[in-house]
């Protein structure tokens, strides 16, 4: 081989082993260079006109509401204090004398519990309750002028419930004890037998909301039978809603967020009731309308608007108006009587 080519062959070979290396660096930086603008990239700020924002995360859960503690969450408590302009009782007006002129305030207190052994994890075999209601009328000396008692009446009830959730029927029995402290004054012109009496009850409701969605009428038939000194019956038929007005666009209102408003409407019918407790008027014995009742309440809910703890229990104010329109006014006990009144009730 001729020298000359010999040096041509060397010099090639020599130019290719200086090159290789050259593209293989360039290579590996462009490779480089382009990992560098994606990692560039990757650490931009994002555009926010472009990229969704992140939701928010959600608040943490509210705690649970307050439990009553071991046996005392099946206890139910309540008292309440009711003052009166007039105490009517099944459409007759237990406080009202000739010559009252301006009327004399009545007083009423009322002590109640309940018990529901289901909450304790047992069958449900119903609820269990009662209560002991007083009553003072300012002006009971002027109304029996033998007696210096102004305790007019004390009443004593037991009852139990239960209710029939797939249907939504509430089933009532009870037994209610009436005393008249005052009929055993000495100087009563009235058979001291008279200051106590007893009667059962039942009583059927039914929650519409299974028809509705909601309550709208609640209405209720109950029936009272008197088993000692009347022997006469009351049947009554009542409807009744509650307007929650924080439910109706008010829940941003001063007070009026607090407020229910509570229209009732009762039909009652008189079962030889009247006649054989002697206000009957006409001497017959009978079955027939005695009245009908219409009524207003308005409660304010103290505990809301003082943001008061659950655990202190509820505690409202309620004022009330009610008219009460006879249909068996044939005598003077028994005539068309308007009244109100304000409770304060705390229950627990």
């Amino acid at each position: 081989m001729p020298r000359m080519m010999k040096c041509t062959i060397v010099t090639a070979v020599l130019a290719a082993m200086i090159c290789l290396p050259a593209i293989g660096l360039a290579e590996t930086s462009a490779e480089q260079q382009d990992q560098s603008n994606w990692l560039a990239l990757a650490d931009k700020p994002a555009d926010t006109a472009k990229v969704k924002a992140a939701p928010e995360k959600a608040p943490p859960p509210a705690p649970d509401a307050w439990e009553k503690p071991g046996v005392l969450k099946a206890f139910s408590f309540g008292l309440d204090y009711t003052m009166l302009t007039d105490y009517v009782w099944r459409g007759i007006n237990m406080s009202e004398y000739r010559g009252e002129g301006r009327e004399k305030l009545n007083h009423q207190l009322t002590v109640s519990f309940e018990v529901d052994p289901s909450k304790l994890g047992t069958a449900n075999i119903g609820r269990f309750g009662g209560s002991i209601w007083f009553e003072w009328f300012a002006g009971q000396e002027q109304l029996t002028g033998w007696s210096g008692n102004n305790l007019q009446e004390v009443d004593y009830t037991v009852y139990w419930a239960y209710d029939i959730e797939p249907c939504g029927l509430g089933v009532e029995l009870g037994w209610i004890g009436y005393h008249f402290p005052r009929f055993r004054d000495s100087g009563s012109t009235v058979s001291a037998d008279s200051a106590y009496t007893h009667e059962a009850y039942i009583k059927l409701s039914y929650d519409d909301s299974k028809i509705f969605d909601k309550p709208m009428l609640n209405p209720y038939v109950a029936y009272y039978q008197d088993i000692d000194d009347v022997r006469g019956g009351i049947l009554a038929f009542g409807v009744s809603h509650d307007f929650v007005l924080k439910d109706m666009g008010l829940a941003e209102a001063c007070i009026c967020k607090d407020l229910t408003l509570t229209p009732s409407f009762a039909m009652v019918i008189d079962h030889r009731y009247y006649d054989k407790a002697g206000v009957g008027g006409d001497g017959g014995i009978g079955t027939r309308l005695g009245y009908l009742e219409y009524s207003l309440a308005v409660a304010y809910d103290l505990s809301s608007a003082f943001c008061i703890p659950a655990q202190y229990g509820a505690l409202n104010l309620t004022g009330f108006i009610t008219f009460d329109q006879s249909l068996h006014d044939s005598a003077n006990a028994v005539q068309d009587e308007f009244y109100g009144g304000v409770k304060l009730s705390w229950g627990w």
